[in-house]
């Protein structure tokens, strides 16, 4: 049967149908760090991948505030529609790092105890409308999804330029394609505030 002869409405109904499944095999499934344990201004932790753990440490001239899964932790991770986090799901848990940035170009560093391949980093409140926040990152970042977080935002609030990414209230997640023993940042924007969490890719969800 031709295409043609059937009803519009059954035509856009499988159009709609192809594009969710094509972009439902484009997710990963994502092992995010457990961090256990802060330090001032530093954090430890770990993150389970299928060949073994790998510890996770952060370093950075401020931090404004942490998450490590204890009680009275909030859970920012929510998303809307459309889902900030569809490429990766949802970090779990509730654990996070956050900032307020106005820091120029001193460096934020996550170092891993050996090489991942291909991490992400989903984001959580960068910036706000009128007054965009930037992540300047030493390596360079792609754009997986933004949508709509904790705190509203949309599709285009995250935004990538080089190895810049910018959020005027931006929820989503940038992956860095590669193999890194450390991602590293600075943020030379005050904004109150916003927040990270890094995690590894561990297969392709079916």
């Amino acid at each position: 049967m031709r295409v043609s002869s059937l009803p519009r409405a059954t035509v856009l109904a499988a159009a709609c149908a192809l594009t969710t499944l094509a972009g439902a095999a484009q997710a990963q499934t994502t092992a995010w760090a457990d961090w256990t344990a802060v330090n001032g201004t530093a954090m430890s932790g770990r993150i389970t991948l299928p060949d073994g753990a790998v510890r996770v440490k952060f370093s950075g001239p401020a931090l404004y505030f942490s998450q490590i899964g204890e009680a009275g932790d909030r859970d920012y991770w929510i998303s809307g529609s459309p889902d900030a986090y569809a490429a990766t799901g949802r970090p779990t848990g509730v654990d996070l790092l956050g900032f307020v940035g106005g820091t120029d170009t001193q460096k934020y560093k996550i170092t891993f105890s050996r090489p991942v391949t291909n991490p992400v980093i989903a984001l959580l409140s960068l910036g706000r409308n009128g007054a965009p926040a930037r992540y300047v990152f030493t390596q360079t970042p792609t754009l997986l999804s933004s949508g709509v977080g904790y705190y509203g935002g949309c599709a285009t609030c995250l935004t990538v330029k080089k190895r810049t990414v910018t959020g005027t209230e931006g929820h989503g997640v940038v992956q860095f394609m590669g193999t890194f023993s450390s991602l590293s940042w600075s943020m030379p924007d005050y904004e109150n505030w916003h927040g990270v969490q890094v995690g590894v890719p561990t297969a392709a969800a079916e």
